[in-house]
């Protein structure tokens, strides 16, 4: 009698109207699970209105949960209307069923004296990935994220977003990496995917494409450090910063040998010898900052062919370096805007550099006037009006200890 019992129920799981809670649509059907219906299984939700339902599947979606069951045998009317607003809205706004969920499959059945929906969630993302989701706040925070990111060459930043405003991100990738040209050895290719498309939380996963892999860069990051270095002892002990920028010219001077251009400039000029008048004018100017001589690299044409050099500051005085273009010359020349024929840039953008202006008539230099001897001595009376012959002999005081006292370096005071 048993046996046939089981046969039954195993007859009534193969029927059609079972076949709808993998069919995707929601559906109600015979109540053949009474067994199932006296229990309260582990992973049941108990859900009575439509907040508390949509609560509950972002709850199962923050567990990475794949099959669940909800019991909504407390639920109003309207449940199988509710289980597809439910879902759509889930899979909209939700950040993380937006970026991780390929598929929910939500089913109402009647079950003994309950009524139980199935949950069914396929995920596109795996639980490590969601692992690696780092909650930040703001603009700040995914600045702050992207630069760790790029400092140690990561191909992937995953960020959920509170207070989300949008960001160019692929731009501040570029202004970081032009900012941190010592430690960052090449600015990647960015690509940004935001989930969902509307709402103050969201999900960003941003990836870096290099031309490099990650250790190789990191090592070209430690061999530029080691040339740096050497080149700020290079120039210890110059009067000048005029001095110190001929000496920065002459220690990158036999490093280049080859024009060219890579991915990862400042790596390729100083360890390889590759470079173009970027890669010179990033480099100089870097070298230029290191050891505290304002440098600017200026992005503009030469001949109308794009082109790249330096401004610098040199005692006080804004000139022109253009190390490429004047590379056979041998030697550091520092040009004016007046000497840059051919030369096209956005002036607005960069200090001025005006040739120093030298006076028609230069001052003429004088000897010093002696202050170191008493005024009388120099031109006494005696000197310039002899006495009559009647007058006496000048006293001998003028041989007294008063004039003794004088000392030679002594500073006479009046």
């Amino acid at each position: 009698m048993r046996a046939a019992a089981w046969g039954i129920l195993l007859l009534l799981l193969l029927l059609p109207g079972c076949t709808g809670w993998t069919s995707g649509s929601y559906v109600s059907v015979s109540p053949h699970m009474e067994a199932y219906a006296q229990t309260n299984p582990v992973d049941t939700v108990t859900v009575g209105d439509y907040q508390e339902l949509v609560s509950a599947l972002t709850g199962l979606v923050e567990e990475h949960v794949e099959e669940a069951s909800v019991d909504v045998s407390r639920y109003g009317e309207n449940l199988e209307t509710d289980l597809d607003r439910a879902v759509a809205e889930v899979l909209r706004e939700d950040p993380l069923a937006a970026y991780a969920v390929e598929d929910m499959v939500v089913q109402a059945a009647e079950v003994g004296a309950r009524r139980m929906a199935s949950v069914t969630i396929a995920y596109s993302r795996t639980q490590e990935q969601i692992r690696q989701i780092q909650p930040v706040w703001g603009q700040d925070g995914v600045r702050q994220k992207v630069a760790q990111a790029l400092d140690e060459a990561e191909p992937r930043v995953t960020l959920r977003v509170s207070s989300y405003r949008p960001l160019d991100i692929a731009g501040y990738v570029r202004q970081y990496y032009a900012q941190h040209l010592d430690t960052i050895m090449e600015c990647p290719e960015v690509e940004v995917s935001v989930y969902p498309e509307t709402g103050s939380a969201r999900i960003l996963e941003i990836s870096f494409t290099y031309t490099t892999a990650q250790a190789t860069l990191l090592n070209m990051g430690r061999e530029v450090q080691i040339m740096l270095t050497s080149a700020a002892g290079y120039v210890r002990g110059q009067s000048s910063q005029q001095a110190v920028a001929e000496r920065l010219y002459s220690f990158l001077r036999p490093l280049y040998t080859e024009e060219g251009t890579t991915a990862t400039p400042v790596f390729s000029l100083l360890c390889q010898g590759i470079g173009d008048s970027q890669s010179l004018a990033q480099v100089y100017g870097l070298l230029c900052s290191q050891v505290g001589v304002e440098s600017q690299v200026v992005s503009g044409t030469r001949d109308g062919e794009p082109w790249y050099w330096n401004i610098l500051l040199l005692d006080g005085l804004y000139c022109h370096v253009d190390l490429l273009a004047d590379w056979d010359g041998g030697a550091l020349r520092m040009r004016f805007d007046g000497e840059m024929a051919g030369y096209q840039w956005d002036t607005a953008a960069y200090p001025s550099c005006p040739e120093p202006q030298i006076p028609d008539n230069p001052p003429v230099e004088t000897e010093p006037v002696e202050t170191t001897r008493p005024t009388e001595e120099a031109t006494g009376p005696a000197e310039t009006q002899p006495p009559p012959e009647e007058s006496a002999p000048p006293p001998e005081t003028e041989t007294q200890p008063e004039v003794s006292l004088y000392k030679p370096g002594a500073v006479w005071v009046y």
